[in-house]
């Protein structure tokens, strides 16, 4: 995907620069920065094909940022960091070292992993306050009815969890959540008496899972805008 056409000056500063959006923004309010020759103090300013100057000097426009879906198999770990074969093993993309998952699938789970370089958007898919949705089927051992008592919902530990949608087809259970605890829909099926065998995670916001397993591809910025529901 192409990186955001018009991006706010603060976050074409934070980008460019390598630091916090807290600290270009006090460089934009110190009356440090100019864009096409004039001080702004505005850090919201779209910036799109302007000339953008701190203390005196043109800064470079950002790198664009990258979405990637990954159908990812089972044995990988969602970790760019670990001595075990990683999901970024399956990706050749020349700026495959900037990426991070979006989130987390178990190294026994598959299905869709949305990768990234931005930290924004991470945040926003993965924080319960903004309530997307993830789409999980589940293949499971015991009476797949029990899956049903997770529209109550259940407390397991220090936590409650609540499923949004259930969908009960012979031993596969479809469940919807908006959170994504470590574990989170493996401890829901526990709860009910129901063991896991596998676990597919099909569907993140609006956007549905349409790669085969191992396989990958960029994301559209429309498709971006349908993670979050717009």
């Amino acid at each position: 995907m192409k990186g955001m056409k018009v991006v706010r000056l603060d976050k074409f500063i934070s980008k460019s620069l390598g630091i916090s959006r807290k600290d270009s923004k006090q460089l934009i309010l110190s009356k440090r920065v100019k864009v096409n020759g004039k001080i702004i103090q505005d850090p919201s300013l779209k910036v799109k094909d302007k000339i953008v100057e701190v203390d005196g000097s043109p800064i470079e426009s950002p790198e664009e940022n990258i979405y990637i879906m990954l159908n990812k198999p089972a044995g990988f770990v969602s970790s760019t960091s670990d001595k075990e074969s990683t999901v970024l093993d399956l990706i050749d993309h020349p700026r495959v070292r900037e990426l991070h998952p979006v989130g987390r699938l178990d190294k026994d789970a598959t299905g869709l992993l949305i990768l990234t370089n931005d930290g924004d958007f991470t945040h926003k898919v993965i924080s319960p306050k903004y309530h997307v949705e993830k789409e999980y089927e589940v293949i499971v051992e015991g009476n797949p009815q029990n899956a049903l008592k997770l529209l109550e919902g259940v407390k397991v530990g220090k936590h409650f969890f609540k499923a949004l949608k259930i969908e009960v087809n012979g031993d596969a259970i479809h469940i919807v959540i908006d959170e994504g605890k470590y574990h989170q829909v493996k401890l829901m099926m526990e709860a009910v008496g129901l063991s896991v065998r596998s676990l597919k995670r099909i569907r993140i916001g609006g956007l549905k899972l349409d790669v085969e397993e191992g396989k990958w591809r960029e994301l559209s910025e429309e498709e971006v805008r349908k993670v979050m529901g717009k």
